[in-house]
């Protein structure tokens, strides 16, 4: 099964910081089982979402807050290892 990320992140916000960060982390905690990790600009000021499989699983604007650390990584857990 393919495990496909993105990170989409407010490019005028410079969020992008915070998802190549993430994205090294996701990566290197994951490894093979993610297909990739991609990064997308997003021009919706105070965005970042995560997604996997285009299934949304974390939004700053809905929860009005960037990710905790460790939370990405538990969301995913759920989904890769069923």
């Amino acid at each position: 099964m393919e495990n496909i990320i993105t990170i989409t992140y407010c490019a005028p916000c410079q969020f992008k910081k915070q998802a190549d960060k993430l994205a090294k982390e996701l990566k290197a905690e994951f490894g093979e089982r993610l297909t990739d990790v991609f990064l997308e600009p997003s021009q919706t000021m105070g965005n970042f979402e995560i997604t996997i499989n285009e299934v949304l699983i974390f939004s700053r604007i809905k929860s009005g807050r960037f990710p905790l650390p460790g939370e990405i990584s538990k969301l995913l857990m759920t989904r890769i290892y069923q």
